[in-house]
This record gives structure tokens, C-alpha cells and sequence, in this order.
């Protein structure tokens, strides 16, 4: 099936309703709404984080029909990737999605090996190593694999028309968050099958800019030498078709997730910590 990639541009400002807060050197809230979803601490070493869940997580995203599903199937693979990248963009209203450039795509490098090179953090209390797998971390806990709406997604994952699991990269976490399909990926797990992915990142637009300019700096420096020597016809095409593969990963570089400052502070990111792992609250900011 064709990939997606989809740019989208938003220019609304003010904290979105799911978004990442931090609060002293180290300390880490998702929240969503009012609700704390996750409370996390990097680790002195800055080799991992230690998060608390607190499962209080609803998606933004309304539930996926079977029919619609089907539908997009319908379709077609050419642009299966597509359709469903427009769809979450359409109905993501409570997302994470503030004021910038945001690339919702199929090509997740990190996630793509053969070997299944990510590990899906089901405890409601654990550490994201950051050395090894890359992890993946649902912001509820995953239903049970018979639970009514997992049957109805492992009947999907065995047809082939399952619909994607949409991801956000958190770069605080150094790791990805499940936004919407949580049901999907249990569904895909217990039919020991890689679900299929969609990421949610935001796009580093400076950092974006300045390597378009270098980019095009670069190519035109090496087109006109070599257009001064005879027999250069191939070599300029595949010059062509290389700085056109640069630029359109340029347009895509990946940008640090944006938080904002927590209410309160350290003080604030301890009692909310007190509440679900007292033992957490007692390392705030050491």
C-alpha cells in the first residue's frame, strides 16, 4: 500500500487539550482536559523515565465503525494510508494538535524492522528504557482480548481491513503515546499481528527552513559544476532526483514536543504524583 504523509498546518493558539506539562528539572505530566494521564520522572542517569498511568484516558477520537472500515478498504490500497490519515486529521478536534506544522504519516522508521523493534508498555506503573526497543505507550490499559469491541477489531485484523492505530511521538518520553486505537492494538496483538501505524509528530519549521536552504545551496552548486564538464546528462538526473528525496524528508524533520509549563510547578506535579504513587512524589526535582 502506497504511504502517507500528510502535512497540516495549524494556527490556532492556546494549549490543546491533550498536551505534555513539565514542572523542575525532570518532572512530567500528560493531561488531558483537567485530567492527569500520565505523571512521569527522567531519571537521574537520563537513561529512562518512571511513569505512573493513572487511566483516566478517553480517546478524542469518535469510535470506528465496521462499515466504515470497510469502506476505506473498498477503496482500494493505493490510497488506504491516505484516507485514514484525513480521516484522524478530521476528527482528532481534542487531540494534541496546537498551533504549528504537524506530519501525520505511515513511515515510522523506529517502528518498521522486521524484527518488531518496539515494545507496547501495557502496566499502569513502569520505566521507558531509553536504550533498546522503542517503546510504545497506550494512555489507557488494553482491554481484554475478549472484550465485545476487541472481537469485532480481531475479525477486522484477520480480514485485513483494520484500521490504524494513531501514534504521538512525545520526545520528553522519548517514545511514542497511543492518541486513538487502543482496542485496535489489542485486537492486533492477540492475533499476533503488527497492527498498522499511524504516527502524529510535530515538525521542527526553523530547522525545516534552514535545511531547505542548504538543500538548494547545495544542488545548485553541484548542477552548475557539473554542467561544465560534457557527458554529465545521467549524473545530473540522479543529482535531481537525490535532492528532491532530501528536500522532501527536510520538509518532514522532526521537531521536539512542545510542553508547557505546569500550574503550580514542582509542587503541583508532587500532590498530583501523592495521589497515585507516593513513593514517585517523594523523588520530585531531587
Amino acid at each position: 500500500m502506497t504511504a502517507a504523509d500528510l502535512l497540516v498546518d495549524i494556527t490556532a493558539a492556546g494549549r490543546p487539550a491533550l498536551r505534555v506539562e513539565a514542572a523542575g528539572r525532570s518532572l512530567l505530566l500528560i493531561r488531558q482536559g483537567d485530567e492527569p494521564v500520565v505523571i512521569a520522572r527522567v531519571e537521574d542517569d537520563h537513561y529512562g523515565v518512571e511513569y505512573v498511568r493513572t487511566d483516566r484516558y478517553r480517546s478524542p477520537v469518535p469510535p470506528l465503525r465496521a462499515d466504515h472500515a470497510a469502506r476505506v478498504a473498498a477503496g482500494g490500497e493505493a490510497d488506504w494510508w491516505t484516507r485514514w490519515a484525513h480521516h484522524f486529521r478530521s476528527e482528532l478536534r481534542d487531540g494534541p494538535l496546537h498551533a504549528g506544522r504537524w506530519l501525520i504519516s505511515s513511515r515510522i522508521p523506529r517502528l518498521q524492522s522486521g524484527l518488531w523493534r518496539w515494545e507496547v508498555l501495557g502496566a499502569d506503573r513502569g520505566y521507558l528504557e531509553w536504550v533498546g526497543d522503542w517503546p510504545v505507550l497506550p494512555l489507557r490499559a488494553l482491554s481484554g482480548v475478549d472484550h465485545g469491541r476487541v472481537k469485532a477489531y480481531r475479525r477486522q485484523a484477520r480480514d485485513g481491513i483494520l484500521p490504524p492505530v494513531l501514534l504521538w511521538w512525545v520526545s520528553g518520553l522519548v517514545g511514542y503515546v497511543v492518541v486513538d486505537g487502543h482496542d485496535r492494538l489489542a485486537a492486533a496483538l492477540a492475533e499476533d499481528r503488527k497492527p498498522p501505524l499511524l504516527a502524529l509528530t510535530l515538525v521542527d519549521r526553523a530547522e525545516t527552513a534552514a535545511s531547505e536552504r542548504a538543500l538548494v545551496d547545495r544542488y545548485l552548486a553541484n548542477e552548475a559544476r557539473m554542467r561544465r564538464h560534457p557527458g554529465t546528462a545521467a549524473a545530473l538526473t540522479v543529482l535531481g532526483q537525490c535532492f528532491g528525496k532530501d528536500l522532501w524528508a527536510a520538509a518532514r524533520r522532526e521537531g521536539r514536543t512542545r510542553a508547557w509549563p505546569l500550574p503550580g510547578g514542582t509542587p503541583a506535579w508532587t500532590r498530583l504524583a501523592a495521589r497515585h504513587a507516593p513513593d514517585l512524589a517523594g523523588l520530585a526535582d531531587r
